[in-house]
C-alpha cells in the first residue's frame, strides 16, 4: 500500500470519525432541548388545570358576562393545543412560535377576567378565587423557571449548529435553529 494511499485512508476515517462526531453531539444537544420542555409541559398542565378550576369558581360571579369566560377558556383550549404540538417536536421554532401566540392570547383573557373582578369586588373577596390566584402566580413562577432552562437548552443547540465544523454537519443533515419560549404571563 502506498503512502498516498494511506493518507486518503486515514483522512478518510477522520472525516468519518469527525461527522458522526458532530451529528452525535448535534442530536445530544436536540434530546437536551426535549428533555428541558418536560418540566415545562408538567407545570404549563398544572396551569390550564387552574385555569379550569378559576373559571369554574369565577363563573357564578360573572353570570351577566359569559363571554369574558368563555373568551378564557377558548384561549385556554388553543394554548393546550399549542403546547401539545410543542410536545411532539419541541425544537420545531413554528410550532414554539404558535405557542407563544396562544400564550399572549390566553394572558390577555386572563387580564381581561382580571380586570371583570375589578369591578365585582366579591370575586375578588372569594376565599376560593384568592388560592386559586395564589396557586396560579405561583405555577407561573415555576413555568417561567422552567422555560428559562428549556431557553438554555435551545441556546446551546443553536450555537452548536452556527460552531465551525458542526455548521457542516448540521446543514448536510437538515437540523435548523430551534425558537426560545417566551411567554409573558399574567400575574394580576
Amino acid at each position: 500500500m502506498s503512502t498516498k494511499s494511506i493518507v486518503l485512508l486515514v483522512l478518510l476515517a477522520l472525516s468519518v470519525f469527525w461527522t458522526v462526531g458532530g451529528y452525535n453531539r448535534l442530536m445530544r444537544l436536540k434530546n437536551a432541548v426535549s428533555n428541558a420542555f418536560s418540566p415545562v409541559d408538567f407545570q404549563f398542565k398544572d396551569r390550564h388545570d387552574l385555569l379550569l378550576k378559576l373559571v369554574e369558581a369565577a363563573s357564578e360571579y360573572l353570570q351577566h358576562d359569559p363571554v369574558t369566560l368563555n373568551e378564557l377558556m377558548q384561549a385556554r383550549s388553543d394554548s393546550s393545543g399549542a403546547h401539545d404540538a410543542v410536545l411532539s417536536r419541541p425544537t420545531h421554532g413554528h410550532t414554539v412560535q404558535t405557542l407563544m401566540a396562544a400564550e399572549q392570547k390566553l394572558n390577555d383573557k386572563l387580564d381581561k377576567l382580571w380586570a371583570a373582578g375589578t369591578t365585582n369586588l366579591a370575586i375578588l373577596a372569594d376565599p376560593k378565587i384568592r388560592e386559586l390566584a395564589q396557586q396560579l402566580i405561583t405555577t407561573q413562577s415555576k413555568l417561567a423557571f422552567g422555560c428559562q432552562a428549556f431557553n438554555d437548552s435551545v441556546l446551546l443547540f443553536n450555537e452548536a449548529q452556527r460552531q465551525f465544523p458542526t455548521v457542516v454537519i448540521a446543514r448536510l443533515f437538515g437540523f435548523s435553529p430551534a425558537a426560545a419560549l417566551n411567554i409573558g404571563l399574567s400575574t394580576s
